[in-house]
């Protein structure tokens, strides 16, 4: 039997998923802006805990089971010693296993080497979900991200030469309306250096710490239309699978960069349109009125 601990989080694409917790909490925990687990210490689920779940699960049930994502914020900081039985055991207990995927934060990039990537690859840990956030390095310094773009960049670079890919996700409204341009710029540039194979798009909440915004100055929802307008004119990568579909953005949006750049630029230009007709143009979304 599968024992969570809540709150459990989990990608909109691994819906269809069997998670299975291998941490609980996130390593880092100290992002300005994000309160998924704040409530919630850090730990790693003992080896022998995890093997006997995986053993658990009725073969029937087994037998049906494609993708696997392993939980919690960062299930890669998972000592590979111990990650390598974990994934072995899925392969072995699921036939039909296709994928395996976790989130991957910026500690477990650091701490393991680019065989070790290779190894886990080999056994069909196959997409890693990295919250860069911003391409600019003051916005990543406001947000308490633990690192550089730069260094990210580089270390991103590493799990995909691997044969890992990876979804790389991107706060629009991270830096406020003072640093919106460059926080657009120098994120494009970071996606054109590592060229993700999909890139997905939310909207910044600030569930910890609401002072941010007295450095930054609140988004409306026309500097994130503007902003969004920004990064994807300047993303110049190649077959980068884009989603801006979250409940946060203002405008649903969907397609393969740069293919896709005029229909999405044309979209968007037209809801920014519609915000200016209906006044709603300097307007603050409605998640930060009450901050």
């Amino acid at each position: 039997m599968l024992t969570y601990s809540q709150p459990l989080y989990r990608p909109p694409s691994e819906a269809r998923s069997l998670i299975f917790q291998i941490t609980h909490g996130c390593s880092h925990n100290a992002c300005t802006f994000c309160g998924m687990y704040t409530d919630k210490r850090f730990r790693m689920k003992p080896l022998e805990t995890v093997l006997e779940e995986i053993q658990n699960i009725p073969a029937a049930y087994a037998a049906t089971v494609r993708r696997v994502f392993l939980a919690d914020g960062d299930a890669t900081i998972y000592p590979t010693e111990k990650l390598t039985p974990i994934l072995d055991a899925l392969n072995a207990h699921f036939p039909a296993l296709q994928r395996i995927s976790a989130y991957v934060g910026r500690k477990a990039l650091r701490a393991k080497t680019p065989e070790q990537w290779r190894e886990l690859r080999q056994r069909k840990l196959s997409l890693l979900y990295f919250g860069l956030e911003s391409g600019n390095e003051e916005v990543l310094e406001l947000m308490n991200k633990g690192g550089s773009a730069a260094e990210a960049a580089s270390l991103c670079q590493v799990v995909q030469q691997q044969g890992i890919a990876l979804s790389v996700m991107v706060v629009l409204g991270g830096g406020g309306r003072r640093l919106a341009r460059e926080h657009a710029l120098d994120t494009a540039r970071w996606v054109n250096q590592v060229n993700p194979r999909y890139l997905s798009l939310l909207t910044l909440f600030l569930r910890r710490n609401t002072s941010l915004f007295e450095q930054l100055e609140q988004p409306t929802w026309g500097s994130l239309a503007e902003e969004t307008i920004t990064l994807i004119q300047h993303i110049k990568g190649k077959n980068i699978i884009f989603r801006a579909n979250h409940i946060s953005n203002l405008v649903d949006l969907s397609g393969t960069l740069p293919r896709d750049r005029e229909r999405l630029l044309s979209g968007l230009e037209a809801h920014r349109q519609k915000l200016l007709k209906s006044r709603a143009y300097d307007t603050v979304p409605e998640f930060y009125e009450e901050l």
